[in-house]
């Protein structure tokens, strides 16, 4: 697993559990919806549950799209950390030091990977949110949304979750930016576990950032309406 995926699955976990406990408690203390929605409540959680699962379905693919897709304009390196190739040694002659490192070896396997994988995410994503999209419109009306407690909870999770990956996401890939582009880095065979790779964080925390903007007015125009309805 890489490093971009290692740093983002437990902190998606983190935010998401964390969202939905304040959602609950601020559901149990205070929310309280019209009967008719009550009797829907089990078949709208487990729409508003796959919308949220085909947001980050989406949210995963994208980030492998964009990882590769960086990598056309800026080359592989800035994409892909390589693969390190090192000196032949003869059984007898093996050194007392570390083993020379003689080149690193970047291949276009590695972005066809992320193409093909990221391509499949993306389908499924889009595919699982279209239709958990329309059945939301069947259980649940546009005006009856403004009074439902799942669709705020569900676009306050989604605001906690890709808002807080951007800001984590989003310092970490432009420093990177600026260690890769301007910060010397020395012999590359030296220095190659330290060497930044950008576009392995920098995809997602766009496409986090992208969602993160697309979700607020959304949540706004729902607080908003509750407001105005009570």
């Amino acid at each position: 697993m890489n490093m971009s995926l290692s740093i983002l699955f437990p902190l998606i976990v983190l935010l998401g559990f964390v969202s939905f406990v304040v959602a609950a408690v601020a559901y149990f203390r205070s929310e309280r919806e019209p009967e008719a929605l009550q009797r829907r409540f089990l078949p709208r959680f487990y729409t508003y549950a796959m919308l949220f699962v085909s947001s980050l379905i989406l949210f995963v693919g994208g980030g492998l799209l964009l990882r590769a897709g960086l990598s056309y304009p800026v080359g592989l390196e800035f994409s892909y950390r390589g693969q390190p190739i090192y000196a032949q040694v003869e059984p007898e002659k093996v050194p007392l030091g570390p083993p020379l490192l003689q080149r690193i070896e970047y291949r276009p396997e590695d972005r066809t990977r992320d193409l093909l994988n990221g391509g499949a995410f993306v389908g499924m994503g889009v595919l699982f949110l279209a239709l958990h999209s329309a059945l939301r419109n069947r259980i649940e009306t546009p005006e009856e949304r403004g009074l439902s407690f799942l669709n705020k909870g569900y676009l306050v999770m989604s605001g906690v979750v890709y808002g807080g990956i951007s800001l984590v996401l989003i310092p970490m890939g432009v420093y990177r930016v600026i260690e890769y582009f301007f910060l010397p880095r020395g012999d590359s065979r030296e220095t190659f576990w330290m060497r930044p790779v950008p576009g392995e964080i920098l995809g997602f925390a766009i496409l986090a950032l992208a969602l993160w903007l697309w979700t607020l007015p959304q949540l706004f125009k729902s607080l908003g309406a509750s407001e105005g309805s009570s």
